[in-house]
């Protein structure tokens, strides 16, 4: 356990010590450039994440898959395996050069850590994003769900291209997302909802994309998700709080939304991201599966880390207040990994944290 309250405690001393970000004066966007402590930070996440051993949920499935394509040859790689064929390039990959699975958790983990390096960057307060990240798309997603945890990393880089308005280039990154997770498609439509200047043709080719992706990625395994999330009605262990934890930031977005100084182009993506949140929050007391909206919930994962980055400076320019909102998020999430840890009731498969090279 000391592991991961080592890995919330280092951003969160970058945190308190960092002054707020400016944004460039002819763009009022921030520079998304990585300096070093945060490269470093990223090469750190990148070996506790990749070089875990024995932790996470789905450690048994993920080590089963790899074994599934362990020495067979790149031609039947996709015979075998057609579902998530990125993940399953990367674990033929690592088969290969005889790095086990453990070869695949770092590749993974390196994608996931530099998305969310990229993302944070883009933030007035990078640290303070970052250390909102660990509680649960740290430790829980990207140590328990690879697969969507590479989908996320690509997400969060395609949000850095559409907050740019490089609406091509956020295609690229969602597409290849679904690659790595199906479930990562949904993500198209958010390009047209966000678009602030021709939005209707934006709107339309989003809708062709979206259809397309449905029959790439979805269609054959519709059948599977309305039998299992929808018939046999799956519920997923805390579901109601995660999806809470989003909606608690979404809320605060929606009520103060003029305060929040975005820059151009990104207050339509907040906003939709605020707003899909709370809308699955309503679902979960009519839908039958939380499950299925536990998943797509991940997705909204981001609304916390911008919600919380910009939420010390948009109500006063008091350094000593600003201090306190920063000091109150940190003990918000310090809080939420200690109540994960100790009484969530699958964190026994994330206890102790234990890694091939300690």
């Amino acid at each position: 356990m000391v592991g991961y309250w080592i890995m919330f405690s280092i951003p969160a001393f970058f945190a308190v010590i960092a002054n707020r970000r400016l944004p460039i004066p002819s763009t009022g966007k921030y520079k998304s450039s990585i300096d070093l402590f945060v490269f470093l930070w990223i090469v750190a996440l990148t070996l506790l994440i990749g070089l875990r051993d024995e932790v996470g949920g789905d450690w048994i499935n993920y080590l089963l898959k790899f074994e599934l394509l362990e020495g067979i040859p790149f031609a039947e790689l996709f015979e075998r395996a057609l579902d998530d064929p990125l993940y399953n390039i990367f674990n033929w990959v690592s088969s290969n050069l005889k790095w086990g699975v453990y070869g695949t958790n770092i590749i993974c983990a390196f994608i996931f850590s530099y998305g969310l390096g990229v993302f944070c960057k883009k933030l007035p307060r990078p640290w303070l994003g970052l250390t909102v990240a660990v509680p649960y798309l740290v430790i829980v997603v990207a140590m328990g769900y690879t697969r969507q945890s590479v989908a996320l990393g690509l997400v969060m880089l395609g949000l850095v291209a559409l907050s740019d308005q490089k609406i091509r280039k956020f295609v690229i990154y969602i597409i290849v997302a679904a690659m790595a997770h199906k479930s990562a498609i949904l993500m198209l439509p958010i390009a047209g909802l966000a678009a602030s200047k021709n939005r209707l043709p934006i709107l339309a080719w989003m809708f062709l994309l979206g259809v397309a992706g449905y029959f790439i990625f979805l269609a054959d395994s519709m059948d599977f998700f309305i039998y299992g999330y929808i018939e046999l009605d799956y519920q997923s262990q805390g579901a109601f709080i995660r999806l809470l934890m989003n909606s608690l930031p979404a809320f605060i977005m929606v009520l103060f939304y003029k305060r929040f100084n975005f820059p151009p182009g990104e207050k339509r993506i907040w906003i939709w991201f605020a707003l899909i949140s709370l809308g699955l929050m309503f679902m979960f007391f009519i839908f039958p599966s939380s499950s299925a909206l536990d998943r797509i919930a991940l997705y909204m994962l981001p609304i916390q880390i911008v919600t919380f980055s910009y939420l010390p400076d948009i109500f006063t320019q008091n350094k000593f207040i600003k201090g306190c909102l920063i000091l109150s998020i940190i003990l918000y999430y310090a809080l939420v990994q200690f109540v994960w840890l100790n009484y969530a009731v699958n964190s026994w498969a994330w206890l102790p944290y234990q890694s091939i090279i300690i």
